[in-house]
């Protein structure tokens, strides 16, 4: 394991995405080892790239580099183009969802489908640049991809693993980018929200793993059911779910900026995540026979692992 990374910011969308949407990505990658594959990261609603620091550095000092996007319903972003809200761009407003106004609005945001197709624009154009973005960093070549992602983030990355959804007047839709060859949903979405329905996960084709907590709710106020449906209800194999106990939105505080924070759930996440990197990227038996074994606790904290 590497115990070095670089982080560094590459701005390489400038021209392959509208204008005002070419933000830098933040990029993760080790120093000191070679780098096997690339992960994707999709933030969460208001959150931004530079977001989820911890788990993409273990990440990185496992040999993957490790790409996060800004998109366009991050907060500060959202407060700079909606003066009305009365918020500062440029402050700390990750409490955003104390305030009712404001959650409002950002509640708008993520049921508005120009929102989920504008973020599946941008995860395009990462990877139609991803050569250079490559180049530009750790200056590997033609490495395996998988596309991760917290809350909405989850929901752009089962969009972009082959999901279907039906937009307004448009039904039965995939999103799927045959780029990738494994998904991460952290905190995803199930039935009967931003046009997921019956159906949505038959032609989920690639191998995927699902993660959710028994506290974790969904914006709706779906539960842990609803929360691990991308897993109960895909037909396709090398599914993984974990549930973990006592777990709540932020995953034991995975992202390393989460108000809850529970060192033995993030450490259990840290675990189970990259030894499903390394059997789906790195083509590891070892570490799919780890995955598939994973215990019903790590550390001090308790879990329930499913796969087919």
């Amino acid at each position: 394991m590497s115990a070095a990374q670089v982080d560094t910011a590459v701005n390489v969308l400038a021209g392959a995405l509208p204008p005002g949407l070419e933000r830098p990505l933040v990029c993760r990658w080790p120093s000191d080892i070679p780098v096997a594959g690339v992960v994707v990261f999709c933030h969460g609603l208001g959150s931004n790239g530079g977001e989820y620091a911890a788990i993409s550095r273990h990440w990185a000092a496992q040999g993957y580099l490790v790409i996060h996007p800004t998109f366009d319903d991050s907060i500060a972003l959202v407060a700079a183009r909606n003066p009305a809200l009365g918020l500062d761009p440029t402050s700390d407003l990750r409490r955003w969802v104390t305030l009712p106004t404001v959650r409002a609005h950002m509640h708008h945001i993520l049921h508005a489908p120009a929102n989920w197709l504008g973020r599946v624009r941008t995860v395009g154009a990462i990877m139609d640049t991803l050569p250079r973005i490559l180049a530009e960093t750790c200056g590997a070549a033609d490495l395996p991809a998988a596309v991760a992602g917290h809350s909405f983030g989850a929901y752009t990355a089962q969009l972009l693993a082959g999901v279907e959804i039906d937009l307004p007047g448009d039904p039965g839709r995939s999103f799927r980018d045959e780029r990738f060859r494994a998904a991460l949903i952290l905190s995803g979405q199930g039935r009967d929200q931003q046009g997921l329905r019956e159906g949505s996960w038959d032609r989920l084709t690639i191998p995927t793993l699902t993660v959710t907590g028994t506290l974790d709710r969904g914006a709706n106020g779906g539960g842990v059911d609803w929360k691990s449906e991308p897993y109960t209800l895909a037909h396709a194999p090398d599914q993984y779910l974990a549930v973990i106990e006592d777990g709540d939105h932020f995953l034991g505080g995975f992202d390393g900026a989460s108000p809850r924070n529970v060192p033995a759930q993030a450490e259990a996440l840290r675990q189970i995540t990259t030894n499903f990197l390394n059997a789906t990227l790195k083509a590891d038996p070892e570490a799919r026979d780890a995955l598939r074994a994973t215990p019903g606790r790590i550390g001090d904290c308790t879990l329930t692992f499913d796969y087919r």
